[in-house]
């Protein structure tokens, strides 16, 4: 993942200076150094905070924003790197972890800490929580509706291509339902999910 990380920086200094996130497909510069800045790093107990710059739930990192770096005028080498799995994660009373995501803005602390891999140079967080410690939540807020929603979604562009290819008409009910009961079931699974995680979904609003 490192050496990705570093290959891609080439295609994304633009996207990590915008405003806006990048797409999900695309890969962003990681916080790069030479060799001596990274062996000065090191690990320490030393607690940072920022604000979350760029996350993508898709490939589960993203990059965070140091306080005291300008939010305009900043360059690629300011961020740090921050996968999923270095969120500290909330557990439930048998043992199950939830690892949520970030979204932009969020107020972050963090520890940094030099590449974990041979031959990497990113530096990357590690313990993040929210700017006051807490963990961060599990579930964002409206993450259920948008879940929902876009379930819903692939499923009308599932059924648009099975009625666009299938000639049988019994061949092509059957590929509807089952992709209905697909759909039911994933959402159902990311309710259960919730739940166990202390976090009952809200509800979708009922469209009028």
């Amino acid at each position: 993942m490192n050496s990705l990380l570093i290959g891609a920086s080439k295609f994304a200094v633009s996207s990590l200076r915008s405003n806006r996130a990048a797409p999900a497909t695309r890969l962003v510069a990681a916080r790069c150094f030479s060799s001596d800045d990274v062996s000065s790093i090191g690990d320490n107990d030393e607690v940072k905070t920022g604000i979350i710059k760029y996350f993508s739930y898709k490939t589960q990192f993203g990059f965070i924003l140091p306080d005291g770096v300008d939010r305009k005028s900043h360059d690629d080498s300011d961020l740090i790197f921050i996968h999923r799995n270095d969120i500290k994660a909330q557990q439930n009373a048998d043992g199950e972890k939830f690892y949520p995501g970030l979204k932009r803005n969020q107020r972050v602390a963090f520890k940094v800490s030099p590449p974990d891999k041979e031959g990497a140079k990113c530096a990357k967080a590690y313990d993040l929580t929210m700017a006051d410690g807490e963990l961060v939540p599990a579930f964002q807020k409206g993450y259920f509706e948008r879940y929902t929603k876009t379930q819903k979604a692939q499923f009308g562009d599932r059924v648009f291509q099975i009625m666009s290819t299938c000639t049988d008409q019994q061949d092509m009910e059957t590929q509807i339902v089952s992709a209905f009961d697909q759909v039911k079931e994933n959402i159902e699974k990311q309710r259960a999910k919730m739940e166990r995680a202390g976090m009952p979904p809200d509800e979708p609003a009922e469209e009028k």
